[in-house]
């Protein structure tokens, strides 16, 4: 099975997938191929310097992730801007990776905040939103380092929690304890996969 975790910044997501992956899913991780696309793809960097300027590079000319974070979330023009020099070349590796796992006959979560925006989730065979309260994911936020102004700029960039809502499968509100979390995602699994 394929399985779509998605939620917004700070819902407690990566805590889902890391318990599906635990308990035997290989982990598709949206973020990474992103970042492989960039750092394996000259023409992508290129690309992503002539949008957002020199400022995005570190000394050794590799990606200032947060800076290109900071520089790219701060509009929406500027998202846009960003979605439309990466994500083809990360939609075509994540198919890859999807119909692998398939023909391989491996269970595996997809782990994308952007699933619903790029309306892959028909691809997937379950689609689990986890929820959190605002005041929650930001206060994990603020925890993880992120300024406010950068909470505030990521939040305000992601699709609403309502709209994701729509179009779960299964939704997982994560308003408790990471331990409660823990235990709710395992038996998730063990559901889905018919293990338990």
């Amino acid at each position: 099975m394929i399985f779509g975790i998605v939620g917004l910044i700070g819902s407690g997501k990566t805590a889902v997938t890391e318990v599906f992956a635990r308990l035997g899913a290989e982990i598709i991780d949206a973020d990474k191929i992103g970042r492989e696309v960039v750092e394996s793809d000259p023409s992508v960097l290129y690309q992503l310097v002539m949008a957002f300027g020199e400022t995005i590079l570190k000394k050794d000319r590799s990606l200032d992730r947060r800076k290109l974070g900071q520089l790219a979330f701060a509009n929406p023009e500027a998202t846009n801007k960003l979605n439309e020099i990466v994500h083809p070349e990360l939609l075509r590796r994540l198919d890859e990776k999807v119909n692998a796992a398939r023909v391989a006959g491996r269970h595996a979560v997809v782990d994308a905040a952007l699933l619903i925006f790029w309306n892959y989730q028909g691809k997937m065979d379950t689609t689990i939103v986890v929820t959190a309260r605002a005041a929650n994911r930001r206060k994990r936020l603020l925890g993880r380092g992120l300024s406010a102004g950068e909470v505030a700029a990521r939040t305000k960039s992601q699709l609403s929690e309502a709209y994701l809502k729509k179009h779960a499968d299964i939704i997982l509100s994560n308003d408790g304890s990471l331990k409660s979390l823990i235990s709710r995602a395992e038996k998730l699994y063990c559901e889905l996969t018919e293990k338990g």
